[in-house]
Order: structure tokens, then sequence, then C-alpha cells
């Protein structure tokens, strides 16, 4: 008896197809064997698996964030997924001034673009002398402790898209009694320097979405990175620490990114600056610069020599490079992966 004969029926949750096997058709005529009932009922336990997998993977894709679990509505939820998906299709990229429809040349195309961006560093001829600034000094080197870790997995949102390993924040949430053990153990590696093997749990995915109706240049996409979920976990940690310190790290002239600062106070700095420059009797040049990329264009070697500079410990500075030193990018194409940066 071949095993691939008798498929139990699928049934999906949400769209009420049902696909009935040939050993489900038998039984109405005949009564079957202990073999056939026991492959049966484990097979019927599969189908319903991957149902639920696939229902999750529909509810995710859809990135309706506004129901509940009890409240799920399945057109709804596949009129969202199937939106979602004609949105991020990318049918052409114009490089050089050649329109690619081709799969294979569009990947190269947007490959060549993002590792000359993220995937390359300049060499740095010159540097600030960060000793005449006069820095405040500190160190968040203590462990990370098990109350610290277990606030951080309830900050997470339990259905954001996931990253490549596929889990979510509501999976850590959920399994969090069973898991707790091995992930306060990789983070205690981490903590001591062992980043042996982080470059296998360090990677993204890079899926782009369009800033504009019809955009086919790789600029006019926004890329949204999608963080394997363990590395996501340790830089949330780093960052919840260190966001108690930030009044004091960054000065009062950096209105955004920090608790308790609003970034319209920026507008306010404009205008009182343009109206005082009008004010004065002699000629004066009110000067406007856009830094473009910025945040993904830091040097590394520069980031953790501001580091040490502000009194961050070696603990605190091994961590930052292990992260970054492990981590690789992957452009998400219409679906298939591509080359590694």
């Amino acid at each position: 008896m071949e095993p691939k004969k008798y498929w139990s029926y699928q049934y999906s949750a949400w769209s009420g197809q049902r696909n009935y096997s040939p050993t489900q058709i038998a039984q109405d005529t005949r009564q079957l064997s202990e073999m056939e009932l026991w492959l049966l009922h484990s097979l019927k336990k599969h189908s319903l698996v991957l149902s639920s997998l696939q229902r999750t993977a529909a509810w995710v894709r859809s990135r309706i964030s506004w129901l509940k679990d009890g409240d799920a509505n399945t057109a709804i939820f596949h009129s969202h997924a199937r939106h979602r998906k004609r949105k991020n299709f990318i049918p052409k990229i114009v490089s050089r001034e050649q329109v690619l429809t081709n799969h294979e040349d569009k990947a190269a195309a947007i490959f060549d673009f993002y590792n000359q961006l993220l995937g390359s560093s300049a060499h740095r001829d010159l540097t600030i002398n960060l000793d005449e600034l006069d820095l405040s000094q500190h160190d968040l080197k203590e462990p990370f402790s098990d109350e610290e870790v277990w606030i951080t997995i309830k900050q997470l949102h339990p259905d954001k898209a996931p990253g490549p390993d596929g889990y979510t924040g509501r999976f850590y949430k959920s399994c969090w009694q069973i898991i707790k053990k091995d992930i306060l153990a990789a983070i205690a590696a981490i903590q001591r320097g062992n980043f042996r093997n982080l470059h296998l749990i360090n990677s993204a995915l890079l899926t782009l979405l369009p800033k504009k109706n019809n955009a086919t240049v790789v600029k006019d996409f926004r890329p949204i990175s999608l963080i394997h979920s363990f590395a996501n976990l340790i830089t949330k940690l780093l960052a919840n620490r260190l966001a108690g310190r930030l009044s004091e790290l960054v000065s009062a002239n950096q209105s955004t990114f920090v608790k308790g600062r609003c970034i319209h106070d920026n507008f306010l700095l404009v205008q009182q600056t343009t109206r005082f420059l009008h004010q004065q009797k002699q000629p004066r040049v009110l000067l406007k610069l856009e830094i473009s990329k910025a945040f993904d264009s830091v040097s590394w070697p520069f980031l953790i020599e501001v580091l040490r500079k502000r009194g961050f410990g070696l603990v605190w500075r091994d961590m930052i490079s292990g992260l970054l030193g492990s981590s690789s990018s992957r452009v998400l194409l219409n679906g298939v992966h591509g080359e590694v940066f």
C-alpha cells in the first residue's frame, strides 16, 4: 500500500473548499483496515496543520491589525492579501535608460544598486577630533536579565511581517516557557562575544514598496528590511537599554527619535532664525542642507569610534560589532530571493 494514494481531505477554513481523498471515499462502501485508519487520521492532522499555517500566512500578508483573532473574516484577508501582492509586484525596472522586464535583469539591477549603497564601505581619509568635544561618558555593560528580555518580548508586535525565519512576536510570546532557556543562553553567548554562528541567524530580506504610482527606477522604491527574529530581539534589547540614556547622549538640537521631543520644534527654530536674520542690517545667508540616506551610509568604524569616545565599554562595542559584521541582506523581488550582499 502506497501512503500517497490515501491522502486525507484538505479543508480550507476560510474558503470552505473540501477535497476528499480516495480513503474517505472508500470508507463509504467498505470498512477500512487499521493501517488505512491510522493513515487517514495522521494525514488529517498534517492537513489541518498546513491549513493553519496557510491561514496564518494569509493573515500576515493581509497586514490587517485592526481585527482581533475571533473577528477573522476571510474575504477581507484574501482581498487585502491579493491587493498587496499586486501592489508589491514589480513588472519592470528602468536602469541606464534600458527597460528591464526579465527577472534576472531586474534582480541584477537592483542588486547592483543596493550593493553599492549598503554593501560596500568607503575609505575615510578624515575623521572628527572627538577629543575636543565635551562628550558625556556612558557604559551599559550589565548582563540582560530574564525580566528585561521578557519585557522586550512583550513589546514585539504579534503579527508584523516576519523575517527569513518566519517567526513573529506571537511565537515568542506563546512559546516563551518552552524556548526561554535556549533564548537566554543564546543572548548570554552574544554578551560574552561569541558570534561564531551568528551569521546564520542574522540575515535580512529587503522588500521593495513603491513610493509613488508607476515606480520604475530602483530609488523610487522604499526598502523595508525584514530582519531575522533573534537578531531583531537582540537589537531591541540594546535599543531599550539605550533609550533611557538618549536624552543625555543626544543634544537638545536633535528634536526627533528621542522620547519627549517633537520634530515640529525644528520648524519653530527655522522660523525664529529667519526672523532674526531679517532683523539684521548686515547680509545673511540661511542655508538648507538635505542629508540623503544618512542612516544607511553611516561608517561602521566611525560608529565604533564614537561609542568608544562616549565611554561605551568593550562588551557593548563587541555586541554592536558582532551584529554588524555578521549581518547580510538579500532583496526579495516578486517573491524570489536575490544575491547576498
